[in-house]
């Protein structure tokens, strides 16, 4: 994995879904802006995500979200290390309306996954076939993914995001489920009250404890996340500025364009030109 693929997109040709078949996985704390599952075919490793580690053994299928830090390091000397990693965008299950794309946003998909044997394989056939890089290799790879998501939907390895939000009892899981509402309802004119009204917590403490935890007020938390989500749809679509603005929960270009060279230090119309040279800031949403 190249520099440049440490804190922004792994796919480069358009299609909002890309799969790799490597040897070796970048083992420096990192994010990129697709969501990934991650599948061990060999050998073994170690997995960091949000401040854990976590031992992975062949068969290993794992769930990152989008602008997640992480890392993968191969044990010491394991020659037969060897991974799988589909990556895609949203936009690759349609758009808000859509159900399936609708569904994916009201759910939180479990970190570690049991996927059999049949859909694995058909992921390693998906990559095989990428290699022609053909249109049709990018329906069988879409396929697959679609495959993925309805075992997982089939088998409930997932939470309902209105569920997270109703059972906050303490502290972490009231940040993490207020942090779900807003990936559910980002495109929305969000009322940061209704948010406090979900949790057990005073409107000032649980700013505090917001800001303690994600690194930044729920504001800013927000637009955050609605500029990373602009930014995809910079990169895979053919969405104008005001189209992307309106789409990603702006409501007014000129806001939008400001709070976006605010984060990404360029504007919107620059990064929609060179938006593979854009490095994304460490401080995106995650």
């Amino acid at each position: 994995m190249s520099e440049s693929e440490k804190n922004q997109g792994l796919i480069t040709d358009g299609f909002p879904l890309g799969i790799f078949s490597r040897g070796a996985y970048l083992p420096s704390l990192h994010h990129h802006i697709e969501h990934e599952f991650f599948y061990l075919d060999s050998g073994s490793a170690t997995l960091g995500l949000r401040n854990n580690e976590y031992e992975l053994s062949a068969g290993s299928v794992v769930f990152i979200e989008a602008c997640t830090d992480h890392y993968i390091r191969r044990k010491e000397n394991d020659e037969n290390f060897h991974y799988y990693a589909m990556v895609f965008d949203n936009s690759i299950l349609g758009d808000g309306q859509d159900p399936i794309s609708s569904t994916f946003d009201s759910i939180r998909i479990k970190t570690f996954l049991n996927i059999p044997e049949n859909i694995t394989s058909n992921l390693k056939n998906a990559a095989i076939l990428e290699k022609d890089k053909s249109f049709g290799s990018k329906l069988t790879l879409k396929t697959v993914l679609l495959e993925f998501l309805s075992y997982i939907l089939q088998t409930n390895q997932y939470q309902k995001v209105s569920t997270l939000l109703k059972n906050s009892k303490h502290s972490v899981s009231a940040v993490d489920s207020a942090i779900s509402y807003i990936k559910e309802h980002y495109r929305e004119n969000i009322d940061i009250r209704d948010i406090f009204n979900g949790t057990n917590y005073s409107k000032s403490h649980f700013s505090r404890l917001f800001k303690e935890t994600a690194g930044k007020s729920l504001t800013e938390y927000i637009n955050s996340y609605r500029v990373e989500k602009a930014c995809l749809d910079m990169i895979y679509t053919d969405k104008n500025i005001t189209e992307v603005a309106m789409e990603n929960g702006f409501n007014n270009v000129q806001y939008f364009s400001r709070v976006f060279k605010q984060i990404m230090n360029c504007t919107p119309r620059h990064y929609k030109k060179n938006s593979r040279s854009v490095v994304v800031p460490s401080s995106f949403a995650n």
